[in-house]
C-alpha cells in the first residue's frame, strides 16, 4: 500500500488546481482524464507486500457488494501518507486483501489486509501520492472515476463501487476547486500566502515545528512569532489538528530579498513524516519531504530574488 480472496477500491478522483502550474510557464499540464489517471496510478505509494491483478482475466461474482461509499469528497494531499478504508461482504468467499486504482482501466493495485480471511468486514492501508505529481497537472479540477471492487478465492469480483476523491495540489485558492471540498479540507496549505511563504504538514500526532531565518537574521518560530522584516507564524499546529498538521510562515506583504533559512524541529511525540511547500509571487516554487523522529531536520534554503 498468497492465495487471496481479494477486494479492491477505487475511488472517483475529482483534481483540483495544482498551483505549481499559474499558466504563465506555456506548460498547460495534463487535462485529459485518462492521462491524469495514469500519472495518478504512476505516483501512487502502497505498502510493501502490495501486488497487481488485471481485471480483464476475472470474472464479476453479483454476489460481493463493497460499501455504498461516502457522497462527500475525500481529500488528498500530495506526499503525505492517508488511510485508505473499504468495507465488504462476499458471502460465497473470504476477502483478504484490499488495493486501489485510479481510472476506469489498467491494473488493479491490491494490500494484503488479513492473511486468514473474512467474509465480511472492512480492510484498511496506508497510501500516499508522490510529492512531485502536482507540477504535471493542469489548473483545473478533473472528473476521474476510481472504483471500488472485491474479489473471492475463485478469482471473480465484485461490480465496481465509487468514491469521490479530491486531489489537493499545494492550495485551494483556484475557483475551481470551491464547492469540491469545505475549506478545512483545504488545511493542508493553512495559513495566508505570501511572498515567500513556508508551509509545513505532516501527518499524526507528533509535535513538529517550523523555523525560518529571514536575509535580515531573523528566525521566525512558535517562540518569535512576529519579525520586524514583515514575517509572520500565522498557523502552529502541535499535531492531530482539525484540517491536517500545518504551520506557516509567511510574508503577506513581500519580505526583504535574499537567503531564507528553514528547518523542522521535532519537538515531541513518534517519527513522522513531512512536507515543506515554499511558495513566492502565487506560485509553488518548491517542495521538500522528509522524516524525522528527533531533533532538528537538514537546514534547506530559499533565495528570493
Amino acid at each position: 500500500m498468497k492465495n487471496f480472496y481479494l477486494f479492491t477500491i477505487i475511488g472517483l478522483l475529482i483534481c483540483s488546481s495544482c498551483s505549481e502550474d499559474n499558466g504563465d510557464s506555456g506548460n498547460p499540464g495534463i487535462s485529459d482524464s485518462v492521462q491524469i489517471s495514469n500519472l495518478m496510478n504512476d505516483n501512487l505509494v502502497l505498502p510493501p507486500g502490495s501486488f497487481v491483478v488485471d481485471p480483464s482475466t476475472v470474472q464479476i461474482d453479483e454476489s460481493i457488494t463493497i460499501g455504498a461509499g461516502s457522497s462527500n469528497v475525500v481529500p488528498i494531499s500530495s506526499g503525505q501518507a492517508m488511510t485508505n478504508s473499504i468495507s465488504f461482504n462476499a458471502p460465497n468467499g473470504n476477502v483478504n486483501a484490499v488495493g486501489m486504482r485510479f481510472g476506469t482501466s489498467g491494473p488493479i493495485y491490491f494490500v494484503p489486509v488479513n492473511t486468514n480471511g473474512a467474509t465480511a468486514g472492512t480492510g484498511n492501508f496506508d497510501f500516499l501520492i508522490n510529492q512531485g505529481i502536482c507540477a504535471d497537472l493542469s489548473q483545473v479540477c478533473h472528473d476521474i472515476k476510481c472504483y471500488e471492487f472485491a474479489q473471492t478465492s475463485s478469482g471473480n469480483i465484485s461490480r465496481a463501487n465509487i468514491r469521490d476523491v479530491a486531489m489537493l495540489c499545494g492550495n485551494c485558492d483556484e475557483p475551481s476547486c470551491q464547492g469540491l471540498v469545505d475549506a478545512a479540507d483545504c488545511g493542508g496549505l493553512a495559513g495566508q500566502d505570501g511572498s515567500p511563504r513556508f508551509n509545513l504538514t505532516w501527518s499524526g500526532g507528533a509535535d513538529l515545528d517550523l523555523y525560518v531565518r529571514d536575509p535580515n537574521g531573523e528566525t521566525l518560530s512558535f517562540n518569535n512569532t512576529q519579525s520586524s522584516s514583515g514575517g509572520a507564524l500565522d498557523v502552529d499546529c502541535t499535531g492531530n489538528c482539525a484540517g491536517g498538521n500545518s504551520e506557516n510562515i509567511t510574508w503577506a506583504n513581500g519580505g526583504p530579498s535574499g537567503v531564507y533559512q528553514f528547518y523542522v524541529n521535532h519537538f515531541s511525540g513518534g517519527s513522522a513524516s513531512y512536507t515543506i511547500t515554499v511558495r513566492d509571487n502565487g506560485s509553488t516554487v518548491n517542495t521538500f519531504t522528509g522524516s524525522i523522529s528527533s531533533g532538528d531536520s537538514n537546514t534547506l534554503s530559499y533565495t528570493k530574488n
